[in-house]
């Protein structure tokens, strides 16, 4: 078999592949829709990605992070910043006033929410570290 018919072939067998796959006749019986599934298929490649590249570079981005986070406390301490820790929130998308508890129970709140993006985002990031 020369290469040529190798490769036709191949895409032939790839071609049976993809309509084999009914991703909303799936969906519909694990009891969500096609949207649902696609969705957390992106999530899922997120998920991966990002474990990927965290296990990849894991030491470079915790000290980064940690460099960062001890220059602004410490221009913080010696008032040349100011941080405005209500504006902050509110641009996470909480209240002004939030504390951790109800950072903490929103979060949990959208977890019961989206909780099939959750687990595909975290079984993605776990399938993502582990190969990274």
């Amino acid at each position: 078999m020369d290469i040529a018919g190798a490769f036709q072939s191949f895409i032939e067998w790839l071609q049976g592949l993809w309509d084999s796959i009914d991703i909303k006749g799936w969906a519909e019986s694990v009891g969500g829709t096609s949207a649902e599934a696609i969705h957390a298929a992106v999530y899922f490649g997120g998920g991966f990605a990002i474990g990927f590249l965290f296990k990849k570079y894991f030491k470079l981005l915790f000290f980064f992070l940690l460099g960062f986070i001890l220059i602004t406390l410490l221009l913080e301490y010696n008032n040349i910043i100011t941080i405005d820790y209500a504006r902050f929130n509110v641009w996470l998308g909480f209240e002004p006033t939030a504390d951790i508890g109800s950072i903490l129970n929103a979060t949990f709140d959208w977890i019961k929410e989206n909780l099939l993006v959750f687990i595909s985002s975290v079984v993605g990031f776990l399938i993502g570290y582990k190969l990274g």
